[in-house]
């Protein structure tokens, strides 16, 4: 302020000085030159003013609140829990704490798949992801502490498993709907592949639960249009609540088949909902064509070659040394064995091309080349083998794999070293060095950007193949194992134009997502095409035309409000031959549905995990007050300095454009110009 006052008079003496060195000669002296040389000192220093733009500074005090979310479940399964009025109920006590409102500043929020300002409560959303809340939310809690409140029944059907989000604020889960433990079987998970050939059989895994104390006896079934292929009893207790199921089913007939695993209810059973899953596979009638690649003779060609054979739909080519060429495009799958430098410019064209590939390692291979030819893995180097057991990884994630008895087989050969992958990878099987299981994988898969792969650090697999045959009088079991893996990395999808990728199984309070990639002839992504989808609904046989739109390089269309049924559709591109088609079943199913009761052991898990603490609707008065009282949220008072201009300079500007136009008029009436 202090140097503003000091530019303030410098500008007055240096506007003073101009108007009067301009006005007081003895010629101007004769004129009226006291109303000019004022006119000039008020211009002068508007404009020195102008320059200087003056300001002045002041400190100013705001108060901010603490915050405070409060986020409301406003999925369906409220209402199946019997919890809509509790949820209400603690919402108007929320809004009507008067001593809450006054201390924190209170956001509110309602969530189901998705996360919005809390405006109205439907209990209508058909999918609930609390950790989609949490991600929304953390964006917008400050760099103090941020209580959240969280009304719900704490049941989850989409996202990340919430319980364990690491979210850096307490929660207070407030538990609404039943929370009475009923005695539940419950199929937690199905897996099976999306796609089999034609006469082959396909494997399903079934993971089931039971919740209760007594000794239950029910039956697994499944079905294919009404029709029981499949039956197995099962016995449940306190002491063995799970089981997994794995089997293999027939494809006999082309197409893509619907299948439904269902466990007979009990009696007194409340919850059957979640007694079902539904699952789909395509059946292919197309004969894979395999290339066995080898650089020297091994009984394990032989072994190989009738292993993968024993599927008719499975054609195996061997292939000893590097003369001649190959033409790898008709080929879905590279197997690899012991590779050596001889086989060079053939595993550079299979990385070139992205082919599936399976490599085994043995005492023959070239590891000085091996290493370099490929980026997944490599060993270090020894001139010593050693023979490697098998130890089953039961946790594999990546397909099916059943224990063909790993751990009585004959051991594996290869050179001794450390391994290391420079990708991620999965054990399906671990080196064992005689007692000792060690870090190290005998058998893994992993990608290598589009390229799946597997690989396997040993020799021997005849013996495995001929001991199989010894004890269980068939190869079956070995071919199934072996038959799984070639399975897995030769199901990869051609390339083609356009590529459409869709759930084959959806509820009908679920949107369908289609998605469509489309490629020109040299195999670039081209976002120019302009692309239908042809709905055919099998029930009415009605056709709907509904365009693609593009979201980056994708193009998508979503389907919504379907109704239950069968629906098959076409893709197609204008003015280009490409075309897809698909189909899919939307079931009479809320997923929601499956819930009776509330989640407290997630809640609670949730609540500990974050600082917070679980609450019951006839404890949240006391909780409010808690948070009220709380000496960790207070309100925090920050000054800020303030600096605005002395004059507007949109005035200054006008005086200025004044006192000139003076001057002029009176200069030009006075005949002074």
């Amino acid at each position: 302020m202090n140097s503003s006052i000091l530019y303030f008079l410098l500008a007055l003496v240096v506007a003073l000085f101009v108007a009067v060195f301009l006005y007081s000669t003895p010629k101007k002296r004769e004129r009226p030159f006291i109303l000019l040389t004022i006119l000039r000192l008020l211009s002068v220093f508007a404009i020195l003013m102008l320059l200087i733009n003056p300001k002045w500074e002041k400190q100013e005090l705001s108060v901010y609140k603490p915050q405070l979310f409060v986020a409301v479940d406003n999925s369906s399964s409220i209402g199946f829990v019997n919890g809509k009025e509790q949820v209400k109920e603690a919402v108007a006590q929320i809004e009507k704490h008067q001593k809450l409102q006054e201390k924190f500043k209170i956001k509110y929020f309602r969530f189901g798949l998705e996360t919005h300002l809390l405006d109205s409560l439907s209990f209508s959303e058909s999918q609930t992801n609390p950790t989609e809340l949490f991600q929304q939310i953390s964006t917008l809690a400050s760099e103090y502490k941020t209580p959240v409140l969280l009304i719900t029944d704490g049941n989850q059907t989409t996202g990340n498993s919430y319980e364990y989000y690491r979210f850096g604020n307490p929660i207070y889960p407030i538990v609404v709907g039943d929370t009475t433990r009923y005695i539940d079987l419950e199929i937690t998970q199905l897996n099976s592949n999306q796609y089999t050939f034609l006469n082959n059989k396909f494997p399903v895994e079934i993971f089931t639960l039971y919740k209760g104390g007594e000794v239950v006896n029910t039956q697994l079934s499944i079905f294919e249009k009404k029709k029981r292929i499949f039956r197995q009893n099962l016995t449940f207790s306190k002491e063995n609540p799970s089981q997994r199921i794995s089997l293999m089913l027939p494809a006999k007939e082309v197409g893509q088949h619907y299948y439904q695993a269902v466990i007979t209810a009990l009696k007194n059973e409340k919850n059957t909902q979640n007694n079902q899953k539904d699952f789909s596979v395509k059946v292919v009638d197309q004969q894979s064509k395999i290339l066995l690649l080898s650089s020297i003779n091994h009984p394990d060609l032989g072994a190989v070659k009738r292993s993968i054979e024993s599927n008719k739909q499975r054609k195996v080519d061997v292939k000893i040394g590097s003369k001649g060429a190959v033409d790898f495009y008709k080929y879905q799958l590279i197997i690899l064995y012991q590779p050596t430098a001889e086989l060079g410019s053939f595993i550079k064209t299979i990385n070139s091309r992205a082919i599936n590939t399976i490599t085994i390692t043995g005492e023959k291979t070239d590891w000085h080349f091996l290493n370099k030819a490929q980026e997944g893995f490599s060993k270090d180097v020894t001139n010593l083998s050693e023979n490697y057991l098998a130890e089953f990884n039961r946790v594999f994630p990546e397909f099916v794999v059943k224990d063909i008895g790993f751990d009585q087989l004959p051991p594996l050969k290869d050179k001794f070293g450390s391994i290391h992958f420079n990708v991620p990878y999965q054990n399906i099987l671990y080196q064992k060095i005689g007692n000792t299981t060690t870090e190290y994988p005998l058998l893994a898969s992993y990608t290598v950007g589009k390229q799946k792969n597997i690989v396997l650090f040993g020799e021997g697999l005849w013996r495995w193949r001929m001991l199989n045959k010894i004890e269980k009088q068939s190869h079956r079991v070995f071919d199934d194992f072996f038959g799984a893996l070639v399975q897995y990395v030769a199901a990869s999808k051609e390339t083609q134009q356009l590529q459409i990728d869709y759930q084959k199984l959806c509820f009908s309070n679920q949107q369908q997502l289609i998605k469509a990639s489309f490629v020109d002839k040299n195999h670039k992504i081209d976002t120019r095409a302009s692309i239908w989808l042809y709905l055919n609904d099998k029930q009415t046989d009605q056709t709907k035309k509904i365009p693609f739109y593009l979201i980056g390089n994708q193009y998508r269309v979503v389907l919504s409000d379907l109704k239950p049924g069968k629906y098959n559709f076409q893709v197609v591109v204008s003015d280009q031959k490409a075309k897809s088609f698909g189909s899919f079943k939307v079931l009479d199913y809320n997923v929601e549905q499956q819930f009776i009761t509330a989640n407290t052991h997630k809640l609670n898990t949730l609540a500990q995990k974050s600082g917070g603490q679980l609450v019951f609707p006839d404890q949240l008065e006391t909780t409010l007050q808690a948070l009220v009282k709380n000496k960790s949220y207070q309100s925090i008072q920050k000054s800020k300095k303030i600096s605005k201009p002395l004059i507007d300079w949109h005035w200054l500007l006008a005086f200025i454009i004044l006192s000139l136009s003076g001057e002029w008029f009176i200069r030009k009436y006075k005949g002074l110009i």
